[in-house]
């Protein structure tokens, strides 16, 4: 199509130029440290490969696994006046009061409440039998390296835990660890033994 310019002469008056061009339009980079930097933070950044242990990493989670099933745990309020026992079951805790004497499996919550206590996080006042809190025992084997979890599930509550839970866990885990190595490569995921 084409594009009607309008100039203006010597003698003042304007005269049209006919042009079959498109207008000329600068397209050369003008620099912006705007927005340079813009496109500077815009760039891939490394990614995270995989964790170096990617175990259950919160109460509900852990307990999923069935490992602590049939394992002892005891409610104890901060002031020490209350307490209640019970044992785990699933994903909650058979409670010993005199209303449920080990029959209902309550959550942390019912649980706390069925030792007449009430704390936004009743997961830090459930102790195994070697002083440990079911959350300090989630955030001990949150930290604990991928080549000694399994050592360490063993004895981090200082009873016994489900064997067969724990093997049929185990297996499941180190399937899942293989599946990770095929995806990522060899070297970024470490089975443990």
């Amino acid at each position: 199509m084409d594009n009607q310019n309008s100039a203006q002469g010597s003698d003042g008056s304007k005269d049209l130029i006919e042009s079959n061009s498109e207008p000329i339009v600068d397209s050369t980079a003008k620099p912006n440290s705007k927005t340079d930097s813009i496109t500077k933070n815009k760039e891939p950044k490394a990614t995270k490969k995989v964790p170096p242990n990617n175990f259950p990493s919160n109460v509900k989670s852990l307990l999923s696994t069935g490992i602590f099933d049939g394992v002892p745990v005891k409610y104890v309020s901060w002031s020490r006046e209350k307490s209640l026992k019970g044992v785990i079951k699933g994903t909650g805790y058979l409670c010993s009061c005199d209303d449920c004497k080990e029959s209902k499996a309550l959550n942390a919550y019912e649980f706390e409440r069925h030792a007449g206590a009430k704390t936004k996080h009743p997961n830090n006042h459930i102790y195994f039998g070697n002083g440990k809190t079911i959350y300090a025992v989630v955030q001990e084997l949150k930290n604990t390296p991928q080549d000694m979890l399994f050592d360490a599930i063993q004895n981090v509550t200082g009873s016994a835990i489900n064997q067969k839970n724990f093997r049929i866990w185990k297996a499941s885990y180190q399937a899942a660890t293989r599946e990770l190595q095929r995806i990522y490569g060899k070297d970024e995921v470490v089975i443990p033994c």
